[in-house]
């Protein structure tokens, strides 16, 4: 290949070079001529005063999975670039000088630091692995910047001293490195240093140089559920004083939907999922958190959103206990300040507005956001399905429950070590034993450590790749909002107690007795996002309305509903695993999701409560990027 032509468009440091190539290969005695569209060439080495120097003659030899061909493999064949046996050599020295990158968005070379004459670059090319039940929903790596991993089941970090698991292994996506049929969803990190070709596939991934772990959510369709008629209705349980009538009450309850029914779910990409209009029982739906971003699936954080307490950038406590939950409590815009790993402790008392702008900012290439409330109900359809937590069995269905995150610390990746047998009670009692530990990486006596094996019983697969801490650990903030009597945005209760967002104000007097019919717009705050960015709900006057929920953001689809009191406390819990069911209303029209240490059987992925949007110190939120 010849360089034909050539322009400048930086004269900073990095120059960028556009131009077109002819390419002239000999195959079976003949000679071949073909045009490649637009190549971009970065040269780090070769540009002095602005001035781009002479860069001699490149040419580029192509492999598809180790045959030699004329051209590129097309963007819809399912093949990747093999970063760690493709290179570039000097003709003249007979010697390596540079490594190849792949942009997989425009499907084109990147090749940097050319500084020889007479170059030549041997692009290898092998197929991906794609699993067949995703039906075109495959993780979407995003141009490289999402690292493929595995987390193996069997060791685990030196971090940890105990029968462990948890390391992470570059993975070989030529390879079978995810299999949503077998429950193994796909996991991808984002690197501290950004260097993504530092690791081979079946490399070890040291914990020190991972900021943030992810798992991706196939688009999927869904069968509806038959749960129209018992939306509003009510069995009640009074307060004998005796735990054992509670208790044998909520089993009742958990046996009603949640230990037995699975939904119903068709994996498909965007040209070919499901669709329909018609919301009756039996019928299929794409699932709406797809529908916002037009997306084959999402990347949804792996652990609730933690607070890197570091000043250096580094991403890992010095030791076990120079972090503290304390620490972790800072109402601030500030994506810098972003880690989703085990391990750590949770990002909490900040305001939604500030909480979605700092998911916004943190990683835009890769459109990410704060959590909307559909997007967890997508994350929990799918953990309450055959490729989650249920098993097809002996002619029935049997979904286990994912175990609750009981770290009074709020560390994440935390297990408690049996389900509790009641629900929340705010104390610490035998049937809710939440733990007080707070040390980093180790086990406490109530709870596992996220690196003991057996925490696994707390994730969305009951093994190492599935999406943890969405039972209990601090309750989850998510972009799921009521609207006033006008239709217009809330914000919060008061001045004092809001989101930040320019809204409705449902209560401007700061006194316990909320107001219906007092109504203000806050003078302060930060302006919304695009509409995509949020769920919206009808103004309601009572936590009870669940049929003004969304279909597909696991409210109204999680009944029938029952309440109860415990200890002189009103329950509200819903007909899936007895969890919380508070709706959003006046005063508090903010989602919050999963429930806290202290919710007891109350918590689960099913939980939905309601919070005026302020800064609270068990409340956080969780990322999602759609690539």
């Amino acid at each position: 290949m010849r360089l034909k032509k050539f322009k400048e468009r930086d004269n900073k440091r990095i120059g960028i070079i556009l131009f077109t190539i002819v390419c002239v290969m000999l195959v079976s005695g003949v000679i071949l001529y073909r045009t490649f569209a637009i190549f971009e060439v970065k040269i780090n080495q070769n540009v002095i005063n602005g001035e781009v120097q002479s860069m001699g003659d490149l040419e580029f030899a192509f492999y598809k999975d180790n045959e030699i061909v004329k051209e590129v493999p097309k963007k819809d064949e399912g093949y990747s670039l093999d970063t760690s046996s493709s290179y570039c050599v000097d003709l003249l020295n007979d010697e390596q000088v540079s490594n190849v990158n792949w942009d997989y968005e425009n499907w084109e070379v990147r090749v940097k630091n050319i500084s020889t004459t007479k170059t030549k670059c041997y692009l290898h090319f092998k197929q991906i692995y794609v699993e067949k039940e995703l039906n075109g929903a495959i993780p979407d790596l995003g141009n490289g910047r999402l690292v493929p991993v595995t987390i193996s089941e069997t060791d685990g970090p030196d971090l940890y001293t105990g029968d462990k698991g948890g390391n992470v292994y570059k993975a070989d996506i030529t390879d079978k490195w995810y299999s949503y049929t077998d429950k193994q969803w796909a996991n991808a990190v984002i690197l501290k240093d950004g260097v993504v070709d530092n690791y081979s596939p079946g490399e070890t991934i040291p914990e020190e140089n991972i900021e943030s772990y992810f798992v991706w959510i196939p688009r999927y369709s869904y069968k509806l559920q038959d749960n129209e008629e018992t939306f509003n209705s009510y069995s009640t349980a009074e307060d004998k004083g005796q735990q054992a009538n509670v208790q044998s009450f909520y089993e009742a309850i958990k046996g009603n939907k949640g230990e037995s029914n699975a939904f119903e779910i068709e994996f498909g990409s965007k040209d070919k999922g499901i669709s329909t209009t018609l919301l009756s029982k039996g019928d299929s739906i794409v699932h709406p958190a797809f529908e916002a971003f037009d997306s084959n699936g999402f990347w949804v954080g792996k652990f609730e959103t933690g607070y890197n307490q570091n000043n250096d950038g580094s991403v890992m406590p010095p030791n076990a206990n120079s972090w503290n939950t304390a620490g972790a409590q800072h109402n601030e815009t500030n994506s810098t300040k972003v880690i989703i790993k085990p391990n750590v402790y949770s990002w909490r008392g900040i305001q939604v507005a500030n909480a979605f702008y700092t998911s916004y900012h943190y990683q835009r290439d890769l459109e990410s956001h704060m959590m909307k409330n559909t997007e967890w109900g997508a994350v929990a359809y799918l953990t309450q399905s055959k490729y989650g937590r249920c098993e097809e069995k002996d002619g029935g269905t049997t979904c286990d429950e994912v175990r609750i995150n009981n770290s009074q610390s709020f560390i994440t990746g935390m297990s408690a070590t049996y389900a509790p047998t009641c629900g929340y009670t705010n104390l610490r009692e035998t049937c809710n034993i939440y733990e007080t530990l707070n040390s980093l990486y180790i086990d406490g006596g109530n709870s596992y450590n996220y690196y003991n094996k057996e925490s696994k019983v707390a994730s969305t697969t009951g093994n190492y790749t599935g999406v943890y801490d969405m039972a209990g650990g601090a309750l989850e903030y998510v972009m799921g909002v009521m609207l006033d009597k006008d239709g217009k945005l809330s914000s919060g209760r008061n001045d004092k107690y809001n989101s930040n967002f320019v809204g409705t104000l449902t209560n401007p007097e700061d006194g316990e007795v909320l107001s219906k019919t007092t109504w203000t717009t806050s003078d302060g705050g930060i302006e919304w996002p695009n509409k995509r960015y949020y769920d919206t709900y009808n103004y309601s006057d009572t936590d009870q309305n669940f049929n003004k929920g969304l279909f597909g953001d696991g409210t109204k689809e999680f009944g029938p509903f029952y309440q109860l009191k415990y200890n002189g406390t009103l329950r509200r819990v819903g007909g899936w695993n007895a969890d919380a069911a508070f709706f959003v209303a006046w005063g508090l029209p903010w989602f919050i999701r999963g429930g806290d240490f202290t919710y007891g059987t109350d918590a689960g992925i099913a939980a939905f409560n309601r919070k005026h949007g302020d800064m609270d110190n068990s409340s956080g939120f969780r990322i999602v990027l759609t690539p």
